[in-house]
């Protein structure tokens, strides 16, 4: 008996917990202009960020790679940034910015 209310409360925590890190629109496409950002090499610390959205440990400003435009959805957006993230081991992270809808 224990061990099933054990096991219940195990799943309700882990199923109430998780988070959806990607957004659910992927039907509207908008235009994005989106930079590329490497960490800055610090001295006493490791040079990556924190977070796929480019938080740093200090107000350390991100070196500037490359900037271009593109058209994704929410979700593909989300999804390129986590890619970046994951694939350059935290090091580069693309910023984006909305600019317009594209389409109907």
């Amino acid at each position: 008996m224990k061990k099933k209310i054990l096991i219940s409360l195990v799943l309700i925590v882990a199923l109430g917990c998780k988070k959806t890190k990607f957004s659910d629109d992927n039907t509207n496409l908008y235009k994005w202009k989106r930079d590329m950002y490497r960490a800055p090499v610090q001295k006493d610390e490791p040079s990556l960020f924190y977070s796929r959205n480019g938080t740093l440990a200090r107000n350390n400003s991100a070196v500037f790679i490359c900037s271009d435009f593109v058209v994704l959805t929410e979700y593909l957006k989300d999804k390129q940034q986590d890619s970046i993230y994951k694939a350059s081991g935290g090091m580069q992270v693309y910023k984006y910015e909305k600019l317009e809808r594209v389409g109907k």
